[in-house]
């Protein structure tokens, strides 16, 4: 289903999607302050592995439009810009063209942080700087990028009239 075709419904989450999206933000937060450690590995293990079972829900298994993953093209993109500006922004099933690159933005960013933290311990890379380095950059760059996605989200809950974060906790 593509931006257009949804763009006329309001925003319903399924139960997976909610659940996967608090513990995602449950374990960066968790981990942004408990910065090393086993805990601080198996969250992030666990986050990853939360991300990769997102992806294929939304690619496989959910048939609910707002939990299909989808390319937005930068038609949609140019629309959701000039719907931005004129503050006259439609309602739509699912994440808004840039909310599902931001969305696709922080999964890419928790993989490579899964990636750089196990290189860091690997016997290879043990002691090694630029492992530990990238890690800690990439974690900032994910801090920015969620610090984003909620003033998005409150900027987009006033422009569409409709509340998204209670949508995100309960149907």
């Amino acid at each position: 289903m593509s931006f257009n075709e949804v763009k006329s419904h309001s925003v319903t989450w399924t139960a997976f999607v909610r659940i996967t999206h608090w513990l995602v933000a449950t374990c960066v937060l968790i981990n942004f302050f408990n910065d090393t450690g086993f805990l601080h590995r198996l969250i992030g293990y666990c986050c990853l592995g939360l991300v990769m079972l997102r992806i294929i829900d939304g690619l496989y298994i959910s048939n609910v439009p707002s939990s299909k993953l989808y390319v937005p093209s930068i038609k949609n993109i140019k629309t959701h810009l000039s719907e931005l500006l004129s503050r006259q922004v439609s309602p739509t099933v699912g994440h808004n063209p840039l909310g599902q690159w931001a969305v696709y933005v922080m999964w890419v960013l928790i993989a490579f942080l899964a990636l750089s933290g196990w290189l860091s311990r690997t016997d290879k890379y043990w002691g090694v700087d630029w492992p530990v380095d990238l890690h800690m950059i990439l974690s900032n760059v994910l801090q920015c990028v969620v610090v984003l996605h909620v003033l998005a989200v409150l900027v987009m809950s006033k422009l569409e009239k409709q509340n998204l974060v209670k949508r995100m906790i309960k149907r």
